[in-house]
């Protein structure tokens, strides 16, 4: 491919392989161009960037000429050397300037890490810094241009910077000081260079070269600057004097933070929920004033829109009194849309960044992550919730252990492998709570004037908290519709998804995100389920609809049981949630072919004689 290369000097390359340019005019020339970035260049800046302020009478002339050689230099540069204004313009493709491809590939990089994906994130940054062959245009030594050259080295040298943060907060201290070493040489004022190269040093086992180090960069800076070394260079230099220990006088954190989210204003029922969380807060002697003698850990499960963040949220919030010194929430990001689930050393960092603890008091690896956050909170009282939890491999590092603490956990899926104190699974709430939540939103007086339309919206909502928030918000926006007409167009099977659908996506979304979470064979399953009746599902049919053995499909099918996607009624036999079997449904529609939906309509009329005539199916 043609491109242009000014991350170290200045090159021109073809498939065929390099453009020699010849004469420091055109080198001159192209390079203001390409400093432009595909921007139009005027004829003043042009002679400037070639003479400076001697520029000769004939500095026009020669300019133009310049501008011929180069259209003559290669036929792509001759089809992108355009006349603009008095000046030109190097019309420049998306990769053929490697400035370009590098602003590209570190903006992604800082896009990963802000996503959590940091293995992802490091590549992409390691990608962009082996664009540079050296200091930008090195060679070519113009005034006129200098501004944007050192721009250029400096954008470099904040994305090494990035760079080297991020290695250091994964653990890759060894092998980045000799990169390191050198860098500061180069650069012996850089005052985050120097203090990434004493960490590196120290967690290396080098602490006393790491002292050395700081000790000669303060001696530089006060001989050429005047000034004493900034606060992120001391603070690493007292973090390595006491040894990385979090103690008064370095980065000892404020253990009064809370960043729980706002707890609804339509909070309704979960009446039982909410003792028994009270009560294990109670047992481990917290809210009685008593010393306590065991952490309490609450673990919420249900399917999606059930309430589970709700009610983690508004439980922590009725808590906090007892918990004074930190009430921390975390989004484990298991079924976010877009985001990969959060890691257990990530999910620490920001643990202990919540607690006030400074970037550089923050150990690298999971494990000594692990043991800071544990030294902190013991025999203090916080209250920590981990929402939207992917299993128990991503939350055992951030359990505290302490007497004192409470961890609310909440997930879509059993954790099966975890022991609560306290195990609640949500189901879906009663006639009255949906009642009365839908009331609360649309007003007690327009549901008076329809009490019998709101308790079918709430039925056909499946009375799951989510899709009756989302019916009444709809109604809200909605002020000739009638509560009779919401649940007429509920009614409508079609209708109900889009119906209950929001500016991000609805209810659809939510379940989507439990369906991307599933493996191809659990997908198709699912699948298969919108192809019976909801509340007619047996083990012999699927298999006969997935075309899998019954001991497979079984397997399967409690799979989703697990994953709240399919509730077991007897052995065998299950339900789904309408709402979830609404959505199974469409997912069946978008992929069936005649023989699939021949197969339903079979399995189906075979399901509603048997139910006719009393008749168990054969399990």
């Amino acid at each position: 491919m043609f491109n242009f290369r000014i991350l170290g000097p200045l090159e021109i390359w073809t498939p065929q392989g390099q453009v020699k340019l010849p004469g420091s005019k055109r080198q001159a020339l192209l390079s203001a161009l390409l400093l432009a970035g595909g921007m139009p260049v005027s004829l003043g800046q042009l002679i400037d960037a070639v003479w400076g302020h001697d520029a000769p009478t004939t500095a026009v002339k020669q300019i133009r000429n310049a501008a011929s050689d180069l259209r003559r230099c290669h036929p792509e540069i001759g089809k992108q050397l355009l006349m603009a204004g008095d000046g030109y313009q190097l019309k420049l493709g998306e990769d053929q300037l490697d400035a370009k491809v590098f602003a590209r590939r570190a903006a992604r990089a800082r896009h990963l890490l802000q996503e959590g994906l940091a293995a992802d994130a490091l590549q992409e940054f390691r990608s962009a810094l082996s664009l540079w062959r050296g200091p930008a245009l090195a060679g070519l030594e113009r005034p006129a241009l200098q501004a944007q050259v050192d721009g250029l080295n400096e954008l470099r040298m904040t994305v090494l910077e990035e760079r080297f943060e991020l290695e250091l907060s994964e653990g890759d201290h060894k092998s980045i000081v000799g990169d390191l070493a050198l860098l500061v040489a180069e650069n012996p004022l850089r005052e985050r260079l120097i203090s990434q190269l004493m960490l590196a040093l120290y967690r290396s086992g080098s602490q006393a070269r790491a002292l050395t180090i700081h000790e000669q960069a303060r001696q530089k800076l006060k001989e050429e600057l005047g000034v004493d070394p900034g606060p992120e260079l001391q603070e690493v230099h007292q973090y390595i004097l006491v040894n990385g220990s979090l103690r008064s006088g370095f980065g000892a954190p404020s253990l009064r933070h809370n960043n729980l989210p706002a707890r609804g204003g339509n909070f309704t029922g979960r009446t039982l929920e909410q003792r028994l969380i009270k009560e294990s807060a109670q047992a481990a002697g917290v809210d009685q004033g008593e010393p306590a003698s065991v952490p309490a850990v609450v673990a919420i499960d249900g399917m999606a829109g059930v309430g589970k963040t709700t009610l983690a949220v508004y439980a922590a919030h009725q808590l906090a009194h007892s918990y004074p010194d930190a009430q921390l929430f975390v989004d484990m990001s298991a079924c976010a849309a877009g985001k990969r689930p959060l890691t257990p050393t990530a999910a620490l960092g920001a643990l202990l960044s919540g607690l006030g603890v400074p970037p550089r008091g923050i150990p690298a690896g999971l494990e000594e992550r692990s043991a800071t956050w544990r030294r902190l909170v013991a025999d203090r009282r916080a209250l920590i919730v981990l929402d939207d939890v992917a299993d128990t491999h991503q939350i055992l590092p951030l359990l505290t252990g302490a007497p004192g603490s409470l961890t609310i956990v909440t997930t879509r899926t059993r954790l099966t492998d975890f022991m609560p104190t306290c195990q609640l699974t949500l189901q879906e709430m009663s006639p009255a709570e949906g009642r009365e939540m839908f009331s609360r939103i649309v007003g007690e007086k327009r549901s008076l004037m329809e009490g019998k339309a709101v308790d079918d919206v709430v039925d056909l909502c499946g009375r799951l908290p989510l899709a009756i928030r989302m019916a009444a918000a709809k109604l809200c926006h909605r002020p000739s519709w009638t509560v009779a007409y919401l649940a007429s167009r509920l009614a409508t099977g079609g209708q109900r998804l889009s119906t209950l659908e929001t500016e991000d996506g609805g209810l659809s979304q939510v379940f989507r995100q439990s369906y991307d979470g599933l493996t191809q064979s659990q997908q198709h399953i699912f699948r298969v389920l919108g192809r019976l009746p909801s509340d007619g599902i047996e083990t012999h049919n699927v298999a006969r609809l997935a075309g899998l053995s019954a001991a497979r499909v079984d397997h399967l099918l409690e799979s989703l049981v697990d994953a709240h996607l399919l509730q077991a009624v007897l052995p065998g036999r299950y339900r789904i949630h309408e709402l979830l079997h609404a959505y199974a449904i469409r997912l069946t529609d978008a992929t069936d072919t005649p023989e699939d939906r021949r197969d339903r309509f079979l399995v189906r009329l075979g399901t509603d004689r048997l139910h006719a005539g009393g008749v168990a199916s054969p399990l």
